[in-house]
């Protein structure tokens, strides 16, 4: 048999990709396609991921093979990932890398070599027809693709040009929308929970975008980071899992004007109040409190969204 395949995209792109191959070198067997859909949270792509698992061959080994690095399909596989040596993520996922992976894995090779076959052939599959666009083979940083002129601040504070919930933290729309938009230096995520979580923690360090540092810090923690002057002339994206983990920041004196609330995954005892948010009584409780404190409440999971208040949304429902 041979090694396992799981391509992973955003949206129904796997699939098509799939189809796409198969229409050049034939049907293949061992591989399955995840999709995850904008309706669709990290715990539902997490189940999905373990359930195709069970139905492949994975004594070879298992290779996701995902859209982008740093989004949602990603970093669900490297939580499966670091628990197997013979398991491997290639972002980037192009219909080069297919052909070469799935003609190169029935040859008797190792793991690793098949792995190098799929990263050079998704690479080398990527050229210009006029190669005349790229001056002296070299691709700016994405720092330097992004400068825009930053006025250097009068206090000690940085200036936090975006604070988020997002249960899903560092994923695909804050690497490809909102680091752009904002054109930050640092990333922080805040909670006590993600920072006791080792493996959570790595992870998200690894995923940040080229030339933004990313940070993970508990909530007394984040106070020093506040009150460091070796900060003031960063600008900062703030990120959190729950309304009530800024509030309590709020309450030890961080500045935050504007809270946009992109994505609140549906659990048990949650009550659903559109396609990306679900609430329970301690966090419509925690917004209220910073509703009461004049902090701007605002529903986007991209920037070219039109803002909703999350207090029109929440007020209409009955929770206990």
């Amino acid at each position: 048999m041979t090694v396992a395949i799981i391509i992973s995209t955003h949206g129904i792109a796997a699939k098509e990709m799939l189809s796409t191959t198969e229409m050049l070198i034939g049907k293949q067997k061992n591989v399955n396609c995840i999709d995850f859909l904008s309706e669709e949270n990290s715990e539902n792509l997490f189940l999905k991921y373990n359930k195709s698992i069970k139905s492949l061959n994975i004594n070879k080994g298992l290779i996701f093979l995902v859209d982008i690095w740093g989004g949602s399909p990603f970093n669900i596989a490297s939580r499966i990932v670091t628990k197997h040596n013979n398991y491997e993520i290639i972002s980037g996922v192009n219909i080069p890398m297919l052909v070469e992976l799935f003609l190169a894995r029935e040859d008797n090779i190792t793991f690793k070599e098949l792995i190098n076959i799929a990263y050079l052939n998704g690479k080398n599959g990527i050229k210009l027809f006029k190669n005349k666009y790229i001056k002296n083979n070299k691709i700016n940083n994405f720092k330097e693709n992004n400068k825009i002129e930053k006025i250097k601040n009068n206090n000690i504070h940085m200036k936090i040009v975006l604070a988020r919930i997002d249960d899903r933290l560092i994923h695909g729309q804050i690497v490809t929308s909102w680091v752009k938009e904002t054109k930050i230096d640092r990333i922080i995520v805040i909670s006590d929970e993600v920072n006791n979580d080792y493996i959570r923690k790595t992870l998200l360090k690894q995923v940040s975008p080229p030339g933004i540092s990313s940070h993970v810090v508990g909530i007394e923690k984040s106070i020093r980071v506040w009150n460091n002057i070796k900060y003031s002339n960063d600008y900062v994206m703030l990120l959190f899992t729950n309304p009530s983990d800024v509030l309590k920041i709020v309450e030890k004196g961080i500045i935050i004007k504007s809270i946009n609330i992109g994505g609140m995954s549906y659990k048990k005892g949650k009550t659903q109040i559109n396609n990306a948010i679900s609430v329970d009584s301690k966090d419509i409780e925690s917004f209220k409190k910073l509703n009461n404190l004049g902090i701007e409440l605002e529903v986007r999971k991209v920037p070219s969204d039109r803002k909703l208040k999350i207090m029109d949304l929440i007020k209409n429902i009955n929770i206990n």
